[in-house]
């Protein structure tokens, strides 16, 4: 099966934290509230990626994205939020942004497993696409999108989520948080180049 060639998290998202909090509630309310943290979120992957999808590229040793998708909701959520942002907002991504991934009907009853056959995924003819989610959980879906991307034609494929999701009580989670907490977070540094190079 193949995988994402890059996944690179925007940030962390601390389970109980504003960030991880926010990224539910972009597409878990509705009316203003939606909106602010839609925009708020869209506002982080713009600037971000204004300054280190060249990184992305540059990892994946490719000269860019031509195309960029996002991965759809396997619940029947119509309307993602998500994809509204990365297809209508985010002015780095609009006129890159395709449709192209649809939920096979068996998605839902994959589990906690990355498979190829969780999704389907409109035709590619060699072209770079930069896949964009919200939260890093356990990766199975987003890499399920990466492997139907490649089964359907695609060079490389990278992924950038907003967060990647931990809960410090989990094993030794909180160890690595600190950890992460002395480097502090900064626009000018990705984790494909962690120095300041913006």
């Amino acid at each position: 099966m193949g995988v994402a060639d890059a996944v690179v998290p925007v940030s962390l998202a601390l389970k109980n934290e504003q960030y991880a909090n926010e990224l539910w509630r972009y597409k878990n309310t509705t009316g203003p509230q939606r909106q602010y943290f839609q925009m708020g979120l869209a506002a982080v992957l713009w600037r971000f990626l204004a300054l280190h999808e060249v990184c992305v590229a540059a990892h994946c040793a490719v000269p860019g994205f031509g195309v960029v998708t996002t991965v759809p909701s396997t619940s029947g959520r119509e309307g993602h939020p998500l994809r509204t942002m990365v297809a209508d907002v985010v002015g780095v991504t609009r006129d890159r942004y395709r449709d192209l991934l649809t939920p096979t009907p068996n998605a839902t009853a994959l589990g906690r497993t990355a498979s190829p056959a969780r999704y389907t995924s409109s035709a590619l003819w060699g072209e770079n696409v930069l896949l964009i989610d919200d939260t890093w959980a356990t990766g199975h879906h987003v890499q399920s999108a990466a492997a139907a991307l490649k089964s359907s034609g695609a060079g490389s494929v990278a992924v950038v989520v907003l967060g990647r999701h931990l809960n410090t009580t989990f094993g030794d989670t909180a160890t690595h948080v600190e950890q992460a907490r002395l480097r502090r977070f900064s626009w000018d540094v990705c984790t494909l180049r962690p120095w300041q190079h913006g």
